[in-house]
C-alpha cells in the first residue's frame, strides 16, 4: 500500500452535474434544507410593485385601458400574488438555527461552493419542512427545557443536529418525551391544586369567602395565561368556569 498523499484534483475537476449528483445521493441527506432567500424575495415584490405603480399611473394619466396595458397588467398582478404566497409559504417553513444552520451552509460550500456565488451564513435563513410527529410547546415546556438537565431535556435528534448546543447547555428546540410527560403532570397536579386547595382554605373559619374566591380566580387566570398558549376565549371561557365549580362549593358549603 503506498504512502503517498492521494491526488484530490478528480474531486476539483467534478461536473456540476456530478457534484449534485453525488450531494443528492452519495452523501444520503437526512432532508433537505431550504434557503429561504429573503432579499430575493424582497426584491421580486418590490420590483412587481413598481411596475404595477407605473401601470396605474400610465392607465390613470391617459383615462384609457389599451388591450397591451390590461394584458401586462392581468400577468404582473399574478406574479405579484404568487410573489407574495411563495414568500408566505416560505416564512411558515420550520427555522434551522444554531449549528445544525451552520453545517448546512458547510457542507453545500464545501461541494458547490467557490467564487462564482456563496451561501448565506445567518441562520434565519435556513428552513426545512415541519415535523408533525413532534411534540406540541408551550411557555411551560420552554421552562422546562431550559431549567431540567440536557440530559432529560434533549431528544437524540437534538443532540446529534444541535451537538454545539447541548454542550454549551442551550435548551433544546424539540420537547422530549420526558419533558412532555413532565409538564402534563404539573399540569394535572396544579389544576386539582387549583380546586382542592381554595375550598379547603374557604373553610376555615376565619377567611372570608368571597377574598379567598377572588384571590384564586385571579391566580387561576393568572396561570393560565401565562403558561399556556390559550386564546383570549379560551382563557375568557376556563376562568368563568373555574369561578362557577368554587361558587357552586361556597353555596353548598355555606
Amino acid at each position: 500500500m503506498s504512502d503517498q498523499p492521494q491526488d484530490d484534483s478528480g474531486l476539483n475537476n467534478e461536473t456540476y452535474g456530478q457534484r449534485l449528483y453525488r450531494f443528492t445521493f452519495e452523501e444520503r441527506q437526512q432532508e433537505p434544507r431550504f434557503l429561504i432567500f429573503r432579499g430575493l424575495h424582497h426584491l421580486n415584490i418590490f420590483s412587481l410593485q413598481n411596475k404595477l405603480a407605473k401601470l396605474k399611473h400610465e392607465i390613470g394619466t391617459a383615462e384609457s385601458a389599451e388591450a397591451e396595458q390590461t394584458e401586462l397588467l392581468t400577468k404582473v398582478l399574478r406574479n405579484y400574488t404568487n410573489a407574495i404566497k411563495d414568500y408566505e409559504n416560505f416564512t411558515r417553513l420550520a427555522p434551522i438555527t444554531g449549528s445544525q444552520a451552520r453545517r448546512g451552509r458547510l457542507d453545500l460550500e464545501r461541494v458547490f461552493g467557490g467564487d462564482e456565488y456563496t451561501f448565506i451564513e445567518e441562520g434565519a435563513g435556513y428552513r426545512r419542512l415541519a415535523d408533525p410527529t413532534l411534540l406540541p410547546t408551550d411557555n411551560l415546556r420552554d421552562t422546562l427545557k431550559r431549567l431540567l438537565p440536557r440530559s432529560l431535556a434533549y431528544t437524540q435528534f437534538d443532540i446529534h443536529n444541535r451537538t454545539e448546543e447541548y454542550f454549551n447547555n442551550e435548551p433544546p428546540e424539540q420537547v422530549s418525551p420526558f419533558v412532555d410527560k413532565l409538564a402534563r403532570f404539573l399540569v394535572a397536579f396544579l389544576g386539582g391544586a387549583m380546586l382542592v386547595v381554595p375550598m379547603m382554605i374557604m373553610r376555615l373559619p376565619e377567611v372570608t369567602l368571597v377574598k379567598s374566591l377572588s384571590i384564586s380566580v385571579l391566580l387561576f387566570a393568572g396561570a393560565l395565561s401565562v403558561f399556556f398558549k390559550a386564546s383570549n376565549t379560551d382563557t375568557m371561557a376556563a376562568t368563568a368556569t373555574y369561578a362557577a365549580v368554587l361558587v357552586v362549593f361556597m353555596g353548598v358549603s355555606g
